[in-house]
């Protein structure tokens, strides 16, 4: 009986590359890294489109009711900057039962309540005097936002001001919920206010 190994103590002889696959490869490295750095690779090739997974949400993200989810939509579109994540999945009775948009690296996730779903005990806030929740939202510029909301239908519950923490305001958007919006301070800025305070 031959030793199976033998051909493994044969001389090894190089061979030219299958130029077809060495094509291939060098398209799938290409799509690999342009889909997932935006680099740039230094030999010019021709790239193909390619499905990426959506990227997953924060591991905390605010999943909120409103009475009208279209029209929250394109709300926070015009006052925050919102982008649509993906298409609304929308409800046998027209309601929408699931959507998403983007605010800066964030992900608010909305629904409108339905008869369809009687079991699940969350409703859309309906001009509330108390909340059990503020969302948060870091913003460029407090004072603009504050007048897109408030000329856009929010209620101001309070008006721009600078605090320790950064300058903010408080608003109610047409659709019950309460925002903070707030602008950290710079590095400058608490330096001049270390120095005032001494």
């Amino acid at each position: 009986m031959t030793d199976p190994f033998e051909a493994l103590r044969e001389p090894i002889t190089p061979v030219d590359p299958d130029p077809d696959f060495a094509g291939r490869l060098r398209l799938r490295l290409t799509r690999e890294v342009l889909a997932h750095s935006g680099g740039t690779m230094s030999q010019q090739t021709v790239a193909t489109p390619t499905e990426r997974e959506p990227a997953r949400p924060p591991t905390l993200t605010p999943y909120i009711a409103v009475s009208d989810a279209r029209r929250a939509m394109d709300w926070y579109a015009e006052v925050f900057g919102a982008q649509r994540r993906g298409e609304p999945y929308v409800n046998a009775d027209g309601t929408i039962g699931h959507a998403e948009v983007g605010i800066g690296d964030a992900v608010l996730m909305l629904a409108e309540p339905s008869d369809l779903w009687p079991d699940v005990p969350v409703r859309a806030p309906n001009s509330p005097t108390t909340f059990s929740h503020t969302l948060h939202l870091e913003v460029d510029d407090v004072d603009a936002t504050t007048e897109r909301a408030r000329s856009s239908g929010a209620s101001v519950e309070r008006e721009p001001v600078n605090q320790p923490y950064g300058r903010g305001s408080v608003i109610v958007d047409p659709f019950g919920h309460r925002w903070i919006l707030l602008h950290p301070p710079t590095r400058a800025t608490q330096l001049r206010q270390d120095d005032t305070a001494e």
